[in-house]
């Protein structure tokens, strides 16, 4: 079975180096002048860890991480907040390799599962479970607009201020659940990155905007900041609005957690200026360090200013790569108050 990262194992008494199935392995392990060093440090981290349980890291020969648990070793990593000049070459030469550390423990601790469990829970079962449950979310969805008397996605904010209360919480419920499935299906880096967007459709960016704006203020949450929107745009994006209110949903998310004072919640403009269109989705809260900002929209980022520990670190990487099929620039600005 190929691993998701590229990894290391040790076959009749050979090493053997091997791409994995979401980044590929450096060529500097398939050069002949660095075999014999990476062949004995490999050896030894590989008997030294066997059995291990805990999943245990450190840095190569060749200035690459590497993470082990147990028969599983992951290499040619490169994790962010660390730096040397080997690992800022690295950096440059191979940035679909770089990963934040907590991101990479989680991964190799799945797959350790996944292959000691995979005979009583496969993966076709999973992946088939999940399939029946967008079809049903989507079918429930549905029922909920017509009670809700979406007409039209004109008449959408409209319509959804006048609802019950009730009939509020399940159409929020809803689409709560269909951006955890899409989440999900984009944990698998391939799913993001060959995604294509059908860019025949169009749609009001204000509008979808304002769809994630109500569902923040109408979710489960009791204690929470009070998003203020303001600002207006008669603007139509070309591509699949559903794609565009996740990459919406990750940033105004992320606003949310690192808003330290709930008094004071994000604050989300959207306007025009010329042709051009801006959403400035702001929060009050401790500033981002210098040093983490070039890192924020790597896979399974979490900032170590604040304490939340839920959610996957995936938010903005997927934000940003939705970003790019919208021909979106993504901007992170910090200001002192």
């Amino acid at each position: 079975m190929k691993l998701s990262f590229p990894s290391v194992r040790i076959f009749e008494k050979e090493i053997i180096f091997e791409s994995g199935k979401y980044c590929q392995l450096p060529k500097e392990y398939v050069k002949s002048s660095n075999i014999n060093n990476l062949e004995v440090f490999y050896k030894n981290v590989l008997n030294n860890k066997k059995g291990c349980c805990d999943a245990h890291g450190g840095t190569d020969p060749l200035g690459f991480d590497y993470i082990i648990k147990d028969y599983i070793c992951y290499v040619g990593l490169i994790f962010i907040g660390e730096k040397s000049s080997k690992k800022n070459t690295n950096k440059k030469k191979y940035p679909q390799n770089k990963f934040a550390e907590a991101y990479i423990i989680e991964r190799i601790n799945e797959e350790y599962d996944l292959l000691n469990l995979n005979k009583f829970i496969p993966v076709q079962v999973f992946s088939q479970s999940m399939h029946e449950l967008r079809g049903l979310n989507s079918k429930v969805s549905g029922h909920i607009d017509k009670l809700l008397n979406f007409s039209s996605d004109e008449e959408w904010d409209i319509q959804f201020d006048k609802a019950d209360n009730s009939l509020k919480k399940i159409y929020v419920g809803t689409r709560l659940i269909k951006f955890i499935l899409d989440n999900i299906r984009f944990f698998n880096p391939q799913n993001i990155q060959n995604l294509h967007i059908d860019k025949t459709f169009r749609f009001s960016a204000h509008r979808s905007l304002y769809k994630i704006v109500k569902i923040y203020e109408n979710d489960f949450h009791e204690d929470k900041s009070k998003i203020e929107f303001t600002g207006k745009s008669y603007k139509y994006l070309s591509g699949e609005k559903e794609y565009f209110e996740i990459l919406v949903k990750a940033i105004v998310e992320n606003a949310l957690k690192f808003s330290t004072d709930k008094r004071i919640g994000p604050k989300i403009k959207i306007f025009e200026e010329g042709n051009m269109l801006f959403i400035e989705i702001a929060s009050y809260g401790r500033l981002i360090p210098t040093e983490e900002r070039e890192d924020i929209y790597t896979r399974g980022y979490r900032s170590k200013i604040h304490e939340h520990t839920k959610g996957t670190g995936m938010g903005l990487f997927i934000a940003k790569k939705l970003a790019e099929q919208f021909n979106i620039e993504i901007k992170y600005k910090a200001e002192e108050h």
